[in-house]
């Protein structure tokens, strides 16, 4: 039996005075991270309240899920968030039933 596919669903909080920042940070890894090995889908959402950026990633594997987390976009992009977040990401992972 083949591994089913890795889907994410992440809550960003960034602070007030790095929203845009946040926000144009990943649209600029958008078209790189979609180009990656094993990335079915890779959306970025803004809630209502317009305080949380909300991703929701689909991935082949979990071992390409890992990798993305290791290409040097978004290891830049995780360094920067490390100064503009109003609290933890939070990060859910689950597979299709």
């Amino acid at each position: 039996m083949s591994e089913s596919n890795t889907f994410v669903f992440a809550k960003i909080t960034p602070k007030n005075e790095h929203f845009e920042q946040a926000k144009n940070e990943l649209l600029g890894i958008l078209e790189a991270t979609r180009n990656e090995d094993g990335c079915v889908q890779f959306d970025l959402f803004v809630s209502d309240c317009g305080r949380h950026i909300h991703l929701f990633e689909e991935w082949q594997t979990k071992a390409a899920l890992d990798n993305h987390h290791q290409e040097k976009h978004t290891q830049l992009v995780a360094q920067k968030f490390e100064h503009w977040l109003a609290a933890p990401t939070e990060v859910t992972l689950m597979k299709k039933l």
